[in-house]
């Protein structure tokens, strides 16, 4: 994280009387700059507000909890203290605008996230009339990976631009571990003075992080080293690659008059050590064929960090993460088990639920092996069974078909465009299931970022997303394994977006679930 924070005496390098950027992406809807940023002097920050906040609150500074004067510790969290901090206001060209002043310190931690919100002397209407600078917008929803993303730093007036590259369950770095990071592409290798930048969605202009940490020279899980931290505990490094923390989480946590309230139910953000009872989220019965893989994420809120996770009752060949919480391993033995997971904190209390674990027995003449879809290869000429957007089934020679005279031709119009094919199908309890199609990305798209995208999901939890980075030429065979899906109805989906401008095309053919 320190790469990211440099000392008060570094601050007389700040290049004057410019707004760099870095790798701008064709497609940016918003205005890549530095407006509503605020300099700190060892950090950057932004002035935020909520999606409902309204002119007469008092207006909010975001930065990292490492920013604060003194770093919190390892599950300390910080609310409603009083503190004196001031930064200097920028405008989208980085010129001050002036001094905002912040009286307390409404919630910090480095635990979990590391974020540190000030609540300012002036109202968000104040620093309009002032200013006239709109705060930036705390997005309300979980990001969206692969979207473009730019980080503008108040500190080097300099602007970041690059897209989310995944998720990471938990991230360490020395005694601090962080939940759901944001992994960033090749484009923000943000460097010392970024900490506490907004990281801004480019097509909605809305925060929905803020830059955090970077591994500085290939060292596992030291200071200024994070290492992303698998289900089963092993650790991985990247040298060189920076995350953020996201920041709807914000949002999952308001009251009363938009204050922070950790007792709202579905609140994500850290709780103080010491309060409140351990809650765990049931994630509902499950269902899975024998010899296939699991990888289930059990949930908790609440209690004094850090948690200890334990469970009885699962089936022969799965265990459960002590510190994350994943359940994973392959299941061995058919049969139903009564399954308990119990969380428990570091002062000792304790929550549970419980849900029953089907695993179905594969071979032994219990499954007739067949392939479930209706007319997998299109060949009718008409959608049926299928469920379609219009003009998605066709035959014209711009893009051929895999086999076969017709195929599945999803968007490619170079507009903002949606396009849907899907199909609801049950897949006989007992059975191994795998679903497979060919695929054909034809993209006008140049450059790494992922503008036009194609989801496949079942039931609506996403398999795979694909997108203009994707593009080949050719079809390529794409096979995921559903047997966990065996003794349910399962909608397969595939679902293409476009943005404004440039084509992509996502043509399926010769789809099947084959069943064994």
């Amino acid at each position: 994280m320190f790469k990211r924070l440099v000392a008060v005496a570094g601050a007389s390098a700040v290049v004057a009387g410019g707004l760099a950027f870095a790798a701008a992406p064709a497609h940016a809807v918003q205005a890549a700059d530095l407006n509503a940023t605020i300099a700190l002097s060892n950090c950057s920050a932004s002035l935020v507000r909520y999606p409902a906040s309204v002119d007469g609150d008092r207006a909010l500074m975001l930065t990292n909890g490492h920013c604060l004067p003194t770093m919190p510790s390892a599950g300390q969290v910080i609310q409603n203290v009083s503190a004196s901090r001031s930064g200097t206001l920028l405008d989208g060209a980085g010129n001050s605008l002036g001094t905002v002043q912040a009286d307390q310190v409404l919630y910090a931690t480095m635990t979990g996230t590391d974020v540190a919100l000030y609540r300012l002397t002036d109202t968000y209407g104040s620093i309009s009339s002032k200013y006239g600078v709109t705060a930036l917008t705390v997005n309300d929803a979980h990001p969206v990976d692969g979207a473009a993303m730019y980080i503008p730093s108040s500190y080097w007036k300099q602007v970041w631009n690059c897209s989310v590259n995944g998720f990471v369950p938990t991230l360490r770095e020395d005694q601090w571990t962080w939940h759901d990071s944001l992994r960033y592409s090749s484009g923000c290798n943000t460097t010392h003075g970024t900490s506490g930048s907004p990281i801004v969605d480019s097509a909605s202009g809305r925060i929905v992080g803020i830059n955090n940490t970077g591994n500085d020279d290939g060292a596992m899980c030291t200071l200024n080293n994070p290492c992303e931290v698998a289900a089963d505990g092993t650790t991985t490094v990247t040298k060189g690659q920076s995350y953020g923390e996201e920041t709807y989480w914000f949002t999952t946590c308001l009251g009363t008059n938009r204050t922070i309230d950790l007792t709202v139910p579905g609140c994500l953000l850290t709780k103080p050590a010491g309060t409140g009872a351990v809650s765990v989220s049931s994630p509902g019965d499950q269902s899975t064929a024998v010899g296939t893989a699991v990888n289930l994420q059990i949930n908790a809120s609440g209690g004094t960090a850090p948690l200890s996770y334990s469970a009885s009752g699962l089936p022969a060949g799965l265990s459960i993460n002590s510190s994350t919480g994943a359940i994973t391993g392959t299941a061995t033995t058919a049969g139903t088990s009564n399954v308990t997971v119990t969380v428990t904190d570091s002062a000792g209390r304790a929550g549970s639920t419980g849900f029953t674990w089907a695993v179905n027995g594969g071979g032994g003449g219990t499954c007739t092996p067949a392939q479930l879809l209706g007319n997998p290869g299109f060949e009718t000429g008409t959608a049926a069974p299928w469920t379609t957007s219009s003009g998605v089934i066709d035959n014209s020679a711009s893009q051929a078909a895999h086999g076969g005279s017709w195929k599945a031709w999803l968007n490619g119009y170079g507009t903002t465009h949606t396009d849907t094919l899907a199909q609801t199908v049950t897949i006989p309890a007992g059975c191994k299931a795998t679903l497979s199609f060919w695929l054909h990305i034809d993209t006008a798209e140049s450059g790494s970022t992922a503008y036009d995208k194609l989801t496949v999901s079942v039931n609506g939890t996403t398999l795979k997303t694909y997108s203009n980075v994707d593009a080949a030429a050719g079809y390529q065979q794409r096979t995921f394994d559903l047997s966990s899906y065996a003794g349910q109805s399962v909608t397969l989906k595939f679902t293409g977006t476009e943005d404004a401008s440039l084509q992509t095309s996502f043509v399926i053919d010769d789809t099947s679930i084959q069943t064994s």
